[in-house]
C-alpha cells in the first residue's frame, strides 16, 4: 500500500477531535494510524512529545515508529524517546520519574523506587502470592469461614487483578475514591441478565434456563438452618420461571463481611508486593491512576495535547480512564474492532469500543466528581470505517463474516440480525479470486491431510499469488495448523515414511523467551563475533535502530560489553556462560 484509500485520508486528515475507528483486519489500520501520526507531528506549533500513541504491545511500537520515520521529517534517533509505548510502559516510566510517594495515596507506608521491579512471570507472581496468603490466613483467623469456601486461593491473586483493571482500588480504612459502589453492584444490570436467563424456552413451553439449573437445589449439599425451600426459589409446581423477587433477595444479600475479607487480602497484598520491591503489571496502572487522580500540577504537566489508542477492543476500564486522564484537550482518537477482541481473560472489555459513547460520558463523570480532571467537552463523536481490505480474497471475507452468525453447537443460541447490525462488512482488494474454503471428514486424518498436500502441489485449481501473478503451488507454500504438537509429530513421522518433504514449526519452543535469545546472543559473539549478536545485546540494552547499525559499521563496540565478552570467553562451560548471562 502506497496511498490511502478515502477512508483512510478521512482519517489522515482529521487530527482534531474525538474519533472512534472501526478497523477491520487487514484495512491498513498501522498504515492510517501512522500516517495520520506523521500528519500531527508535520505541524509547526506540534513535536513528537506532544503525541501520546499507545500501542498493544512492545513489538507494534517499534513497527509504528520504523512507519513514522518512513513517512514524517523525523528521524529514528529523535522519535527514541517519543510517547509511542504500552500502557504498562507508560505508567512504569510516569511512576519511575514522579510515583515514589504514590502509594501513600492508598494508605501504605512504602515507596517506589528506581529498585522496583516489574514482575512480568505470572507463574512467579503465584509463587510469592502463595506466600503471602499463607501468611495472611494465619493472621486473620477471622475470615477461616471464608477459606473453607476457597478451593484454590491463588485464585484471590485474578480477583485482586481484575478489580485493579476496572479501578477498584483500596485503602487502609476503605475504597479509593467510592470505589465501593462497584462491588455493591447495579441492580438494573444484574436484573436485566437474570430475567434474560429466566425466559421460558420452546415458546413457553419449557421452563427457563434458570428455574432448570435450580432443580438439583438441596440435593446432597449442606445449607444454613435458614436457607430458602426448593420451591420459595423455584416457583410452584408447573411454573416456567424463578419468581421475580428472587432477584432482589439474591442481590440484597448481606455480603459486608465478604466485601472487607476482599478489601484486606487486597490492601495487604498491595504492601506486601511493596515490600518485596515489585509490581505486576496492573499495579502499575493502578499506582498511576492513582497518582493522576490526585495531583493536579503532575496531570496537567504530563497531559498531552493529542492521544491515540491502537487496538482499543482490547483495552481495560482503567487503561481507558488513564487516556482520559493524558488527555489534555478533546484530539482522542481510538481505533479497534470488537470482532478482534480476544483477551478477555486479561480483564480486556470490548464495551471500552462497543459502547465508546456512553462509557466516556460515564467515565468523564466518575473522574470529575469532586474536581475538574477532564475539562473538554465529550460532544461532536466522529466515526469512521475501514471497509477495503488488503489482506483476504471477498470469499474468506464473506465466510468469516457469515462464521459470526453460525452457531458453534447445536444449543448454541445467535441473534443474527443483532450481530449483522454490529458487522461492517468489508471490500476486498485482492486482484485474484483464487480463494478456496473446504471441508474434509475422513476416518484417517494424517491420510486425508497428506492426500490433500499431493492433490494441492502442482494444481492450476490451487494457485498461490506471488508479486501480483498466479502460480501453481509447490510444497513449501501449503501450511498445516494442527490442534495438538503431538498430532503435528505424528503427521511428520507419517509424511517421512511417504516420502512426503515436511518440516515441522513449534518443537523447540527455548528460543522464544527474552532470556534464553539473549543467552544464544552471547554464544555467537564468543563464537564468531557476529554481527547478529552484537545487534541482540545492543537492542535489548536500549540502543536505537540507527546506533546500532552505527555501531555494527565501526566495530566500536562499548567497552563493558567487551570486558564482559572476555569473562565469559574466560568460562569453561556453556553452563558457566548460561549462568553468568543470566544473573547479568
Amino acid at each position: 500500500m502506497t496511498s490511502p484509500n478515502e477512508q483512510q485520508q478521512v482519517l489522515i486528515d482529521s487530527t482534531e477531535g474525538i474519533h472512534v475507528v472501526d478497523a477491520g483486519a487487514g484495512t491498513g489500520k498501522t498504515f492510517t494510524v501512522t500516517r495520520r501520526y506523521a500528519e500531527i507531528v508535520d505541524k509547526d506549533d506540534v513535536e513528537p512529545e506532544d503525541v501520546l500513541l499507545v500501542t498493544f504491545t512492545n513489538n507494534a511500537a517499534g513497527e509504528m515508529k520504523e512507519r513514522i520515520v518512513s513517512q514524517s521529517s523525523y528521524g529514528m534517533r529523535e522519535l527514541k524517546d517519543a510517547p509511542i509505548q504500552t500502557f504498562h510502559s507508560l505508567c512504569h516510566d510516569i511512576l519511575m520519574e514522579h510515583g515514589f510517594e504514590a502509594p501513600t495515596h492508598l494508605d501504605i507506608d512504602d515507596r517506589i523506587t528506581g529498585s522496583t521491579r516489574v514482575l512480568e512471570d505470572e507463574n512467579v507472581e503465584k509463587a510469592h502470592f502463595r506466600e503471602f496468603i499463607r501468611r495472611f490466613s494465619d493472621d486473620h483467623p477471622e475470615y477461616d469461614d471464608f477459606f473453607r469456601a476457597v478451593s484454590n486461593p491463588v485464585e484471590l491473586l485474578g480477583l485482586i487483578n481484575q478489580l485493579a483493571a476496572k479501578g477498584v482500588f483500596p485503602t487502609a480504612d476503605g475504597w479509593y475514591r467510592n470505589g465501593e459502589r462497584h462491588l455493591d453492584g447495579d441492580f438494573e444490570a444484574f436484573q436485566a441478565d437474570f430475567d434474560e436467563l429466566n425466559q421460558p424456552r420452546n415458546g413457553g413451553s419449557k421452563q427457563s434456563k434458570l428455574r432448570s439449573k435450580l432443580g438439583s437445589y438441596g440435593r446432597d449439599k449442606c445449607y444454613l438452618p435458614d436457607a430458602p425451600e426448593k420451591s420459595e426459589l423455584r416457583g410452584g409446581r408447573g411454573t416456567k420461571q424463578v419468581p421475580r423477587e428472587v432477584a432482589c433477595q439474591i442481590f440484597d444479600e448481606d455480603r459486608e463481611d465478604l466485601k472487607q475479607f476482599v478489601h484486606d487480602v487486597y490492601h495487604e497484598y498491595l504492601e506486601f508486593a511493596l515490600s518485596r520491591n515489585y509490581l505486576n503489571f496492573g499495579f502499575l496502572q493502578l499506582f498511576a491512576f492513582v497518582l493522576l487522580c490526585d495531583d493536579h500540577e503532575l496531570r496537567d504537566e504530563v497531559a498531552f495535547e493529542y492521544v491515540m489508542v491502537d487496538e482499543f477492543q482490547d483495552s481495560s476500564e482503567i487503561q481507558f480512564k488513564l487516556a482520559l486522564l493524558l488527555a489534555d484537550t478533546n484530539n482522542v482518537c481510538v481505533v479497534g474492532d470488537w470482532k478482534q477482541s480476544i483477551y478477555s481473560f486479561q480483564y480486556a472489555a470490548v464495551e471500552n469500543i462497543t459502547e465508546f459513547e456512553s462509557r466516556l460520558e460515564r467515565f468523564v463523570g466518575e473522574l470529575n466528581e469532586d474536581y475538574e480532571r477532564v475539562s473538554w467537552t465529550t460532544e461532536s463523536i466522529h466515526e469512521i470505517e475501514l471497509i477495503e481490505n488488503y489482506r483476504s480474497t471477498q470469499s474468506i471475507l464473506d465466510f468469516s463474516e457469515h462464521s459470526l452468525v453460525t452457531p458453534a453447537a447445536s444449543r448454541d443460541s445467535v441473534d443474527v440480525t443483532e450481530v449483522q447490525d454490529r458487522i461492517v462488512s468489508l471490500s476486498s482488494n485482492a486482484s485474484y479470486e483464487n480463494s478456496r474454503i473446504e471441508a474434509i471428514q475422513h476416518e484417517d486424518e494424517h491420510e486425508a491431510v497428506l492426500t490433500k498436500i499431493q492433490e494441492i502441489v502442482g494444481n492450476e485449481a490451487y494457485q498461490v499469488e506471488e508479486d501480483g501473478e498466479l502460480r501453481v503451488p509447490e510444497y513449501n507454500d501449503i501450511a498445516v495448523l494442527t490442534r495438538t504438537r503431538d498430532f503435528g509429530r505424528e503427521l511428520l513421522s507419517v509424511a517421512e515414511a511417504y516420502g512426503l518433504p515436511m518440516a515441522y514449526e513449534g518443537g523447540i519452543e527455548l528460543f522464544r523467551s527474552d532470556p534464553a535469545k539473549l543467552l544464544l546472543a552471547w554464544l555467537r559473539i564468543i563464537e564468531s563475533d557476529s554481527e547478529r549478536g552484537w545487534a541482540v545485546v545492543l537492542e535489548e540494552a536500549g540502543y536505537t535502530l540507527d546506533e546500532v547499525q552505527h555501531v555494527l559499521d565501526t566495530e566500536e563496540y562499548p567497552g563493558d560489553m567487551q570486558a564482559f565478552r572476555a569473562e565469559l570467553e574466560s568460562l569453561e562451560t556453556v553452563g558457566g556462560v548460561a549462568q553468568r548471562v543470566f544473573s547479568r
